[in-house]
Formats: C-alpha cells, sequence, structure tokens
C-alpha cells in the first residue's frame, strides 16, 4: 500500500477521473494527530448550501454498479439480502486487488477495526452489564457467513477468483477463522462507511440523508460513497450533508464553514455504546444520547417476585405493540423520567398492576393504563427493577468515577488501556442514568403516591389513552 498522503492523493485522482466533482475549497487532511485519521478541511469560506463535492452513483461501491452484478444471478443477491450482498460484492473487488475499479478507494479504507467485533474477550467485560455486549454478533455473523457465503464463494469460485488456476482451492480456504476475518472486516467497513443508497428508481421513501423508514430499510441497498464516508461525525458540529440525486449525490454545507475547519458530518443521536459498536471510538459530546436497557428478563423476574406477573395480560399487551426485548432509559437535560423512562415499560408495569376489573373495562375499550401518571405502587415496582438493574454491573458508580480520568489519546496509551478506558466511560453513562432513574423513582415513592409529570398525549374524556395517541418508541 501507498504512503498515506500518496494514497490520499491517488484516490483522489482516481475519484476525479469517475467522474466526481470536487470544490477547490476543500482538500483531503492527515487528522491522525487529531486520532480522527483522515478529514476534509475547508481550505477557503464556504457558504450555506455550497456544493462541497458531487459524486456520480456510478462511483459508488455497491452491488448494482460492481461488475459481479452481471456476474451472478440477480435471485442470489435478492436471497442474501443487501448485507451479505455487499460484503459478498466486497470480497470481490478486494480478491480482484489493482484490477478492482475500486482499488485506489481500498487503499485509503482502514484495514484495522477498534470496534467492539474485534475486542477480546477480557476488553469486553470492561462493558460488564451493557446490552451493547449482546449487540456485537459475532457468532450470528459466522453462521451466516458459513450458511449463505461460504456456499457461494465456492459456487462460483472461478468468478470470484478470476484468472487463478488455484480459485477452487482458494474457495474452500475461505473456511479458515483468518480468512472469516476478511469478512468481518468487510461487515465493519459496511457499518462503519456505508449509507442507505435508494435505487435510481425506486418507490422507497429516503430523506435528504439516506435514511429509510425503519420498516424499509432492512431491504435497502447499502452501498460505500467514496469521500462523503471521509467525513469524520460530530454531534455538535455538523455542518454538512448528504444528499440524494438521480444520477450523483451531493454534499453541501448545511451552515457558512471558515478557511481551516473541519467539515463534518452526523451520525445521528447514536448513544456512545452504539458509537463504539459501529466505529470503534467514543466522544463525550455523544453522551447526550446515551441509552441504558432494562432487559425484558429483568422486568420478568421482579415481576414475578412480586406476584404480579400476568401471562393473559401479556398477550393483549402484545397485541398492541407494548412488548420488547428490552426497555430504554435515555438521557435528557435536565432529567426528567417523562423525557427518558420508556412509556411502554410504565404501561407494562401499571397493566400488571390493575385489578381484573380495571383490566378487563379497558382492555373491552381497546385501551391502556395513561403512561404520564404512574402510580405510587407502579413506581415501587419500577424501582425494584432499577435497583436490580444497578446491581447487574460488577462496579459500583463512585468506585468507576474514583477510578476514572478520560480516555486517553491513541498516541498516548496502548490499545488495551483505550479500550478498557472507552469502556469505562460508556458503563459510567449507563450508571449515571440508572441512579438518576432511581432517584426520580425514589421521590415518587417518597409523595405517597404522588404523579409523574404529563406528557403530551391523546386523552379521552375518561382519562384513558387511545391506542392511537401512544406511538411505538423507537429504540437505537
Amino acid at each position: 500500500m501507498a504512503d498515506f498522503d500518496g494514497a490520499s492523493q491517488a484516490f483522489l485522482a482516481w475519484l476525479q477521473q469517475s467522474g466526481a466533482e470536487i470544490s477547490p475549497k476543500i482538500r483531503l487532511e492527515d487528522l491522525r494527530n487529531k486520532d480522527a485519521g483522515r478529514g476534509v478541511v475547508a481550505t477557503q469560506s464556504i457558504p450555506e448550501h455550497e456544493l462541497l463535492f458531487r459524486i456520480p452513483r456510478s462511483a459508488l461501491l455497491s452491488v448494482e454498479t460492481s461488475i459481479l452484478s452481471s456476474e451472478i444471478p440477480a435471485s442470489t443477491f435478492t436471497h442474501l439480502g443487501p448485507w451479505l450482498s455487499l460484503i459478498l460484492t466486497m470480497l470481490y473487488e478486494h480478491f480482484n486487488g489493482p484490477a478492482s475499479n475500486w482499488a485506489a478507494y481500498f487503499d485509503v479504507l482502514p484495514t484495522e477495526f477498534n470496534t467492539l467485533m474485534f475486542w477480546t474477550d477480557d476488553e469486553l467485560a470492561e462493558l460488564q452489564a451493557s446490552a451493547v455486549v449482546n449487540k456485537i454478533g459475532k457468532d450470528g455473523a459466522d453462521a451466516m457467513f458459513v450458511e449463505h457465503l461460504l456456499p457461494l464463494i465456492e459456487e462460483f469460485a472461478d468468478i470470484l477468483f478470476a484468472g487463478d488456476v488455484r480459485a477452487k482451492d482458494r474457495a474452500k480456504e475461505m473456511r479458515s477463522p483468518e480468512k472469516l476475518e476478511i469478512m468481518h472486516k468487510m461487515g465493519s467497513l459496511i457499518m462503519a462507511y456505508a449509507f442507505d443508497v435508494e435505487p435510481s428508481m425506486s418507490n422507497t421513501d429516503v430523506d435528504d440523508e439516506g435514511f429509510a423508514e425503519e420498516e424499509e430499510d432492512a431491504a435497502l441497498p447499502k452501498g460505500l460513497v467514496p469521500l462523503a464516508d471521509m467525513l469524520n461525525a460530530d454531534a455538535d458540529r455538523c455542518n454538512a450533508r448528504l444528499f440524494y440525486e438521480k444520477d450523483c449525490l451531493e454534499m453541501k454545507a448545511l451552515k457558512p464553514i471558515k478557511a481551516g475547519e473541519e467539515i463534518f458530518n452526523d451520525y445521528g443521536p447514536l448513544p456512545r455504546s452504539d458509537l463504539l459498536r459501529r466505529y470503534g471510538y467514543i466522544t463525550d459530546n455523544y453522551a447526550q444520547y446515551d441509552v441504558v436497557e432494562i432487559p425484558m428478563e429483568l422486568v420478568t423476574e421482579i415481576a414475578t417476585a412480586a406476584g404480579i406477573w400476568s401471562q393473559k395480560r401479556l398477550e393483549y399487551l402484545d397485541e398492541e405493540e407494548m412488548l420488547d426485548s428490552g426497555y430504554d432509559i435515555a438521557a435528557s437535560s435536565p432529567f426528567t423520567l417523562q423525557e427518558s423512562l420508556s412509556p411502554e415499560v410504565i404501561i407494562l408495569i401499571e397493566s400488571l398492576l390493575l385489578s381484573d376489573e380495571e383490566f378487563e373495562r379497558l382492555k373491552t375499550k381497546n385501551k391502556l393504563p395513561k403512561p404520564e401518571k404512574m402510580t405510587s405502587k407502579g413506581a415501587e415496582v419500577l424501582h425494584k427493577i432499577v435497583q436490580a438493574r444497578i446491581a447487574q454491573y460488577a462496579t459500583t458508580l463512585e468506585e468507576d468515577l474514583r477510578t476514572f480520568d478520560q480516555v486517553p489519546a491513541v498516541d498516548a496509551a496502548t490499545p488495551k488501556t483505550r479500550r478498557y478506558a472507552m469502556a469505562k466511560a460508556v458503563r459510567i453513562g449507563e450508571k449515571r442514568l440508572l441512579a438518576q432513574t432511581e432517584e426520580a423513582l425514589r421521590e415518587i415513592i417518597a409523595r405517597n403516591g404522588g404523579i409523574a409529570a404529563k406528557r403530551q398525549r391523546d386523552v379521552d374524556e375518561e382519562g384513558d389513552v387511545e391506542m392511537s395517541g401512544l406511538g411505538k418508541k423507537h429504540r437505537v
């Protein structure tokens, strides 16, 4: 691979040869001294709405643009789905080496990753009881690779390893742990860099940032957008956005940008745990999006111990989409229960606490308890749940704060030391949310039947929530 600056220049030259238009007011810069790898910086003042660069769709790395799409039946990609299809496509281009149309692009993409997928067991243990540990999915990914990708790699070996007399042997070698690691790296590149790329002709609704509605996102094609993915992200300083046009994608300034300023995109409201899982780093300004999850198993355990568990009521709540695998407590400033605690978990507990007569009345009218009015008894049950969740962490918040300074810079620490510090920062954020929630619930209990501050909900004349008045809260 060429040196860092040489690879950057070769990449930009390839991009322009591919039909991209790049403003002379920006440059690709080495920001490794800021722990940021490559980044895009303004060389001159840029007014709001000005075009920063335009990338033709043909330069995107996707199933649609790769020659592999014409070599393998379309039904194969349909069967694989968007993620595995793009991984297979990227493997094909990777195997092609210098012959790939995206060779110069691959040269500026990372080959080593700090995401949770590549952490050791002792490093992951530093996250303690964080729910993010169960979302890494390495075992599940391995199973998908073995079941879906490896048979195709062997079936189409002569295409994927074109011109290699050892094509079939190389395909079989892909079953080794070292070769499976390549697939994980391709998946990590997709998770960190890929956009949801709406085909030029489609009926799917995608917004200006390339995001579809949640129910449509799963089937939306994925693609890597050269240069757009070189922008670093910042929750507070986002000053550019990618816009989708029929034949190209355009990055434009969202606000005036001064000469010398870095140009930032934004990941959206990601908690630091997901930032670490997907991108391999954290920053303090994403603490405003932190989330801690209360698993359904814990809710079940505490409700059963309290003698209020009812399968019949759960069936009704499930029909009304109130049940989930976990319930979030999200950061809010200032912290309030009504802004932070998932209304679904309040409805769940209050439903379990109803008398049989009250429950049947609500069920007959297709209604639910009001999440904005928490009973003292409901607060007591939720308080026990939160206390039990706090106890799942190996150390207390106070212990962590006493031994935590800050996450060290990349060049000031070993990779393990930095990973330990990032894990501690994530678990501190989660424990703070739990502590705030525990305190707020304790205050409600102390008021002996006090009512939590009201949310803005559609409530009928009898004070019950209409089912249409409670939108399903999307979890991160």
